[in-house]
């Protein structure tokens, strides 16, 4: 279950000043600007539920469920998640361009939490379902960027932690790999495990999720069955 109760968040952006020598060297180099980049949000997603974030770039979606992971922490107000998480979000983070795609596997995996046993039993199939079997022993950094992100989704969606943390993740690959990730996101909810996903795919959105909730300029505008919530969403200016 994830919880969020009253959370705002405030981002200070700097600018750079545009003064005289002697105003830049007693005043400082930058000013600074506030962002806020959510405010009082509160929604609830149950256990064995799948809720879907909409909105417009810049509403706050990304920065919403990295609040929901500890990324950030919120300025105001409060989380809470009951059960491990599975945060799919900076996909890669935790690679060695240097390795080999099979060890980056293990060194990915360990990152993500997943047992050492699990990821040496799986590390041939989630090479082979991220379409890497020729590379398997070439370094990583010969690969192209999305299949390094291929690799990273495949890695991610081995663990086994029951609240799954989503944004964006399924841009990364091709249309088979697309269903291979969809088949094992649908096989995570029928088995009862939690998802709060960003997307910009109203089809995928609409397969995927109980209900949406559309963020916009940081707030809540709206939440309830995906049909509904992509009109509203449609209806908002950017």
């Amino acid at each position: 279950m994830i919880e969020v109760a009253g959370v705002s968040k405030v981002f200070r952006v700097p600018h750079q000043r545009r003064r005289s020598l002697g105003r830049w060297l007693a005043e400082g180099r930058y000013t600074y600007e506030t962002f806020h980049a959510l405010k009082d949000v509160s929604l609830r997603v149950a256990s064995g539920e799948f809720v879907g974030l909409l909105g417009r770039n810049g509403s706050g979606k990304s920065t919403l469920i990295r609040v929901v992971a500890g990324i950030y922490p919120p300025s105001e107000g409060t989380v809470r998640v009951t059960g491990r998480m599975a945060p799919i979000l900076e996909l890669g983070v935790g690679f060695h361009g240097t390795l080999s795609v099979l060890d980056n596997v293990l060194l990915y995996g360990v990152v993500l939490g997943i047992p050492r046993r699990t990821l040496l039993a799986d590390a041939d199939a989630i090479v082979a379902a991220a379409g890497l079997e020729r590379f398997a022993d070439a370094h990583l950094e010969n690969l192209s960027t999305g299949m390094r992100m291929r690799l990273a989704f495949g890695v991610a969606l081995r663990s086994e932690a029951p609240v799954l943390l989503i944004d964006e993740a399924l841009a990364v690959g091709d249309e088979a790999f697309r269903e291979r990730c969809v088949a094992e996101l649908r096989r995570r909810r029928d088995r009862g495990d939690t998802a709060l996903f960003v997307s910009h795919e109203m089809a995928l959105l609409e397969g995927l999720c109980d209900r949406l909730v559309v963020l916009h300029k940081g707030a809540v505008r709206g939440e309830g069955k995906p049909a509904e919530m992509i009109a509203l969403y449609r209806s908002l200016e950017s």
